[in-house]
């Protein structure tokens, strides 16, 4: 029988937050830093944490079992990704769905008859406040519009859904959190294997 962190009762104790003050903050980040100390009396200070709004991926299949991906400039990466259609949940997306619908037609002129949420997941629980919410996407199909954004030059890329797990594997996908939410997503309509 598998253990579950309920099985094993932990003295793990929160830190105090004893001072915090924003480093930056602007419409895309907030960088934090806060003085803590541990359980024990430790001090880290500064411990420094991000603050982004929440993310969503929309994993989006069409009906010839296609994958619509995107291929765009990442300037950290320093080149081009292959990426699911993703971005930040707005304050006026009424529902994650909501912004899964906005970011899947804005990136890519797709739309979908069917939409499934996998939950939430923390991008990195140790310097990210936001988390990341997985959606999967079926019936896709391109309406012929998308967004003009000069700072989003997107490229719309169909794969077999059936190659997904193959182009994690080599590398040709590189932005890990997507790949997390494609193999929560795919592992859900038993689509996920190497």
């Amino acid at each position: 029988m598998a253990s579950t962190p309920d099985d094993h009762p932990s003295d793990i104790r929160p830190w105090t937050v004893k001072h915090s003050r924003d480093v930056i903050r602007d419409r895309w980040v907030t960088l934090r830093a806060d003085d803590c100390v541990t359980a024990e009396g430790v001090e880290i200070a500064p411990y420094y944490v991000l603050e982004y709004p929440d993310w969503v991926h929309v994993v989006a299949i069409d009906d010839e079992d296609h994958l619509i991906l995107i291929e765009q400039y990442r300037h950290a990466f320093g080149g081009i990704s292959l990426e699911v259609p993703a971005g930040a949940i707005d304050r006026e997306d009424p529902s994650v769905l909501a912004a899964a619908a906005r970011e899947l037609e804005e990136e890519t002129g797709y739309v979908a008859e069917q939409w499934r949420s996998f939950g939430k997941h923390s991008p990195n629980p140790a310097t990210h406040t936001n988390f990341c919410h997985t959606v999967l996407a079926l019936g896709a199909r391109p309406t012929g519009r998308t967004l003009n954004d000069p700072t989003e030059r997107i490229a719309v890329v169909r794969v077999p859904v059936r190659d997904a797990a193959r182009l994690a594997a080599d590398g040709t996908l590189t932005n890990a959190m997507q790949i997390a939410s494609m193999a929560i997503a795919l592992s859900a309509i038993g689509q996920w294997t190497l």
